[in-house]
């Protein structure tokens, strides 16, 4: 396994990516650069520095974490390492337009099942943050809810992509899709 970080106005991201194949198998969140590059070791302890590596992929994260209105290809992930039925939630989450966000159980609809609790899990075990942009999902309530990179992350990335809330921190019933 090989990786790669890059700085935003997030903090420090990376992917790691097989050489093999070129295709990145984890998108890790920005925050201080330490703390990504402990993650990427206590996940991957063998992997190498590879600052030539998915060069594409790391510019596009980079663009979309500095508000470009770019739609990353799931051709540049490794899709074989999630179930068939987390592939189906992570399509499903991709649906939800920039600008937008949605309930879990609209995602579970539209992911074709309705276990609401399983589609939430499958996708906060997405191992492509930003790629699939899990930060569009939100409670039924409209409030945040959980996210990995943390509440107030997500609620960052909702506002750059022109999501709105109102006076009770929920996104505004204009934003949100039914």
């Amino acid at each position: 396994m090989r990786f790669h970080l890059a700085e935003s106005d997030y903090g420090y991201f990376g992917v790691v990516f097989s050489r093999e194949t070129m295709k990145a198998v984890r998108v890790l969140l920005p925050g201080p650069r330490d703390v990504v590059l402990k993650q990427v070791k206590l996940a991957y302890p063998g992997a190498k520095n590879d600052s030539s590596g998915m060069i594409d992929l790391m510019t596009q994260i980079s663009d979309v974490l500095g508000g470009a209105e770019t739609t990353i290809s799931m051709d540049y992930v490794d899709t074989s390492q999630v179930t068939p039925f987390q592939l189906r939630v992570l399509k499903a989450e991709r649906s939800i337009p920039r600008g937008k966000a949605a309930s879990y159980a609209w995602l579970a609809r539209k992911a074709g099942t309705r276990a609401i609790r399983a589609a939430g899990s499958a996708l906060a075990r997405n191992p492509f943050p930003i790629v699939v942009p899990c930060h569009r999902a939100v409670r039924s309530t409209r409030h945040i809810g959980q996210y990995q990179g943390g509440p107030e992350m997500k609620r960052r990335l909702l506002i750059m992509e022109g999501v709105e809330f109102d006076e009770l921190g929920r996104v505004h019933a204009d934003c949100f899709l039914r």
